[in-house]
């Protein structure tokens, strides 16, 4: 009976540690300011994206992929709380401002103070946390940007037991890096090339765990870098193809945009970082880790595509850009590679959002779900099975003016329907995506009920949440914003 315990006893060890092994990996790739039509397989023909591509023919598409923001921190801070922002309180970058930006003449309507959070907190159960409890090996390398450092501490205090080449905030110089890649890196080497490197050397590695890796590039933000070669290659593109440089002015924006992609520099740096994301997954390959890692390829919110700064990208047909809460400042490509579940041609034109990543892969790892946590959430796996999502209502909420062009604004999505509450200008925008993806049409003053519906809908939600709403400034936060317009730091 002893010895029949023993053998019991020993299987179920072997069993447990077999089951360990099982487990998928998992990596999340997360691109900075990545436009939706910045792709080939979305319709650029100006960039090259050629590896990028060919996972789109291979992954899960995901046509209407929407960031929690049209921001970098908020966004981040999503896809590790699985929370919104007017929920987790990190509206804007951090650590956030209060400016007034508007075109010339106007005045300010609202008073907009900066996050109610200053970083991510430490209550927070994080992705990262979740798999750690999991039992696996955890890595956050790249751009960080949700707090502080030293108030919040960075990765290692939110579940990312390694951690590298950690970007605090927005400041990164592409080719002068050494800061990052101690004893590695030398005066022009590209922080992409070595970021990947670094990714490249973590899967490779042998281990008893299976490994969760956080990677986010810096590319494609500001300032935009590109390799003399690569440049060069698509100034004569440019050339070749007759691109010239127009822009327009939105009558919801302060600043223009650009009408077309025709910036060399831009599409130099993409196509490099095309390259390195082929060469990661080619690494997985070459380890034998692929058909055991499940991958999320995604950006954190729209392109730039204001020109008040440099080598802007152009978001056309859609509308707006990075810090709007138009279409193309929150839609975002985005590709899942799930190994026995994505097929050829899958595609789904479902809305999805970031904060649905956290319970997402809990389920696709096999792992218990945290409902308490990722509540704004909500799991992708029905789609791979030709299955709707229980869901029909997002949210978002940008309080904040911004130098990129937008003014402070919250929207939701019903269905087709999509209302934007605009505070500065005081009014409402209703669009049908499904008529009208590129929000050309307002249907607000047609369809006065339906916009009525949705504009509570979104107040109620904000509410609920404790969400601050932009108030009519007091004449001294009037003062103090109109002698102080700075430019954007974001």
């Amino acid at each position: 009976m002893k010895e029949i315990l023993i053998t019991t006893l020993f299987a179920g060890i072997l069993s447990a540690a077999n089951a360990e092994k099982e487990k998928p990996n998992v990596l999340f790739i997360l691109i900075d300011d990545f436009g939706w039509h910045d792709v080939g397989y979305n319709g650029s023909e100006f960039y090259e994206t050629p590896r990028i591509d060919e996972l789109a023919k291979t992954w899960m598409r995901f046509d209407n992929c929407y960031t929690p923001s049209p921001m970098c921190s908020p966004t981040r801070t999503s896809v590790l709380t699985g929370k919104n922002p007017a929920r987790h309180g990190v509206t804007q970058w951090l650590k956030g401002a209060d400016y007034f930006f508007s075109r010339e003449g106007e005045e300010q309507v609202v008073y907009c103070p900066g996050p109610h959070s200053s970083g991510i907190e430490d209550s927070e159960i994080t992705l990262g946390e979740a798999f750690q409890e999991a039992n696996y090996d955890t890595a956050f390398f790249g751009k960080w940007h949700m707090g502080n450092l030293k108030a919040t501490g960075g990765p290692n205090n939110h579940g990312y037991a390694v951690q590298k080449a950690i970007i605090e905030a927005n400041s990164c110089r592409l080719f002068d890096c050494a800061g990052y890649f101690p004893n590695k890196a030398k005066k022009g080497d590209c922080f992409t090339d070595l970021l990947t490197d670094e990714a490249v050397e973590f899967v490779a590695a042998k281990r008893d765990n299976p490994f969760y890796l956080h990677l986010c590039y810096f590319a494609m933000h500001d300032q935009i870098k590109s390799k003399s070669e690569l440049r060069e290659r698509f100034e004569k593109k440019a050339e070749r193809l007759g691109i010239r440089s127009e822009t327009a002015l939105d009558d919801y924006s302060h600043q223009p945009h650009k009408l077309h992609q025709d910036s060399p520099e831009y599409a130099g740096e993409l196509y490099n970082l095309d390259r390195n994301i082929g060469r990661l997954i080619d690494a997985l390959k070459e380890a034998g880790q692929y058909e055991k890692t499940i991958i999320i390829f995604t950006g954190d919110n729209g392109g730039r595509s204001t020109v008040n700064k440099p080598d802007a990208t152009s978001v056309i047909p859609l509308r707006g850009g990075k810090t709007f809460l138009f279409e193309a400042g929150l839609r975002t490509p985005l590709l899942i590679h799930w190994p026995g579940h994505s097929q050829v041609k899958l595609r789904t034109k479902e809305p999805v959002s970031s904060m649905d990543f956290y319970p997402s892969l809990l389920e696709m790892a096999g792992l218990e779900a945290k409902p308490d946590q990722h509540v704004d959430g909500v799991s992708l796996v029905p789609l791979f099975q030709g299955k709707p999502l229980q869901r029909d209502t997002l949210y978002w909420h940008f309080p904040h003016y911004q130098g990129e062009g937008s003014y402070p604004a919250s929207a939701i999505r019903v269905g087709d329907f999509k209302l934007i509450y605009n505070y500065h200008h005081k009014d409402v925008l209703l669009f049908n995506l499904a008529n009208d993806p590129r929000e050309s049409k307002n249907l607000a003053a047609s369809m006065p009920k339906k916009a009525k519906a949705l504009e509570e809908k979104l107040m109620t939600y904000l509410k609920e949440n404790g969400a601050y709403l932009p108030q009519s400034p007091t004449l001294q936060q009037k003062r103090k914003r109109l002698g102080s317009r700075k430019k954007s730091e974001n």
